[in-house]
């Protein structure tokens, strides 16, 4: 047993000192902020830090923020074994110009941060409280830890960071409709977003293959159209708490109802749906019945249940993918269509669309957000529509130069084996790389007004081949190459750097509980190792 001791500890040994070989490998660059900073400048000073002599003070009254200070100070930034016996304090004082909690599309996210020489305390100034939470993160980032000495210390003062994200949407959507994902799972991907400096997360809430949303108004639709009534899927109560998690870390929860399209899970108790032969083999090609009233009527009142829970100012109502022939192949929807002199599936389509801008606009009060799709179709849309692009860059600039505001999915889906077509990567991994290069609005050559419709993007993780199983090593951290494409500047490109900085936030992430993958061959030293 003695033997067996020693050769463990010679083991650890051997990995911290590999370890400390790559801390000052790492250090010869000093700081690895993910995502890169708007601007930094550093010195080569050393400030070693003792967590109990450590504070961070505020002059706003907010329970977001106080949380968020006790959460990283708890938490995050101090998670190792401390032998540092100085008594000096150091101090972080965060001075924000306002203390409104309201978040929502176009939040100011900017923050300084400096460190002078020889200095007791980090100075932060911020906006609002959520720039202050993203300077928070930063703080994280340029704390050192040496596992040899069992030290933290700020190891390149000064330190001046000033920090503005290029997009007001950065986004990563979550699909529970083909897979069930845990309410700690969602969670934890708020988590994870926040380290990212994400600040949307796009709820595809609903599908074809499964209604996992429990509704009062009509309690029958998840009992039917899911998988697993009681397990597989989430009360009003749940989906509050997650919306309530989210704004306390930064990040506005967007609901997705796709409608008419995907439909089949709609209407396997309630008459919504259009039956259609020809077209039933595939669930996806089911669509709501757009010529009955009590289509209308229930989505008013659901949406209106939803709206309830859900307090961000934009509703995404899908419309992606609508199969005309299913609707042309049911006889009531094509008698339906002469009596009203509609001749083509683009004119059905553009009378249910007219229909639900009425409910979702005029009657709850929302921004609507669509799939590219309706644009595509031809439809009129209401001018204030965002209309989100997942088919190629060429449609981008079809849509702001038609005057819609534009978020951005092409080349950042994350199920997709090759994200930007015909780019490809040897390891499947590595595809953080192609959307970590396709910046969204490169060599569309658009206007100086055009480019403000560029709200932003989001990385999109299609659940078909995910669940809580594997979800986060399928989504971390190939996602923050989309968080730095959205959050820095366009000039920032170099991937070899970018490299060097990812393999240190993964290792952040994974110490932080993120179940995120490794990018490349070395060893992250995680508080269960001791």
């Amino acid at each position: 047993k003695k033997n067996k001791i020693s050769f463990t500890a010679m083991v650890k040994q051997f990995l911290l000192s590999i370890l400390a070989i790559q801390i000052l490998i790492t250090l010869t660059n000093c700081y690895y902020v993910f995502p890169k900073p708007e601007t930094i400048s550093q010195g080569s000073n050393i400030i070693e830090i003792n967590p109990k002599y450590f504070s961070i003070s505020t002059n706003v009254n907010s329970l977001i923020l106080d949380q968020a200070i006790q959460r990283y100070q708890n938490d995050i930034l101090f998670i190792f074994p401390n032998n540092n016996q100085n008594t000096n304090k150091f101090s972080v004082i965060i001075q924000v110009q306002s203390s409104d909690e309201s978040l929502q599309l176009g939040v100011d996210e900017s923050y300084t941060l400096d460190i002078e020489n020889n200095d007791t305390s980090c100075n932060i100034t911020a906006n609002t409280i959520y720039g202050a939470m993203r300077a928070l993160e930063t703080l994280s980032e340029i704390i050192d830890y040496n596992p040899v000495t069992a030290i933290y210390a700020f190891n390149c003062i000064p330190v001046s960071i000033s920090d503005n994200p290029r997009f007001q949407w950065r986004g990563l959507m979550i699909d529970t409709a083909r897979h069930y994902l845990t309410v700690n799972t969602i969670k934890r991907t708020i988590d994870a977003m926040s380290y990212s400096k994400f600040n949307t997360l796009h709820w595809h809430c609903v599908d074809a293959e499964s209604f996992p949303i429990v509704s009062e108004s009509y309690p029958e639709i998840s009992v039917y159209g899911g998988y697993a009534h009681g397990f597989a899927n989430y009360t009003h109560h749940e989906i509050s708490d997650i919306v309530t998690y989210a704004q306390f870390r930064g990040i506005r929860v967007v609901p997705e109802f796709d409608v008419p399209g995907h439909a089949y899970s709609w209407g396997l108790y309630y008459p919504l749906t259009v039956s259609c032969p020809k077209y039933e083999a595939n669930i996806n090609n089911i669509p709501l019945d757009p010529t009955q009233d009590y289509t209308y009527n229930f989505l008013n009142s659901f949406f209106k249940e939803m709206t309830s829970l859900f307090t961000d100012n934009t509703f995404h109502r899908g419309g992606d993918e609508v199969v005309y022939g299913c609707w042309e192949d049911n006889t009531n929807v094509t008698s339906w269509m002469n009596q009203h002199g509609i001749t083509t599936g683009t004119q059905l389509e553009q009378y249910f669309e007219n229909k639900l801008e009425l409910i979702i606009i005029n009657n709850l009060n929302k921004t609507m957000i669509s799939w590219e799709d309706t644009f595509d179709n031809g439809i009129d849309l209401n001018p204030n529509t965002i209309l989100e692009v997942w088919k190629s860059g060429d449609v981008l600039k079809s849509i702001v130069q038609a005057g819609y505001r534009a978020i951005n999915a092409y080349g950042y889906y994350l199920n997709d084996q090759t994200p930007v077509p015909a780019q490809y990567v040897s390891q499947w991994v590595d595809t953080w790389q192609t959307m970590y290069n396709y910046d969204p609005v490169a060599g569309l050559n658009l206007t100086e007004q055009e480019l403000e419709l560029v709200l932003g993007g989001e990385a999109a993780m299609w659940a078909e081949q995910v669940d809580s199983v594997n979800f986060d090593s399928r989504v971390w951290p190939r996602a923050c190459g989309v968080a730095e494409r959205l959050w820095s500047p366009q000039s920032t490109t170099d991937l070899t750097d970018a490299t060097t900085r990812l393999v240190e936030h993964r290792c952040r992430l994974a110490q932080r509980g993120i179940g995120a993958g490794p990018i490349q061959p070395d060893f992250c030293l995680l508080p269960s190792y001791y």
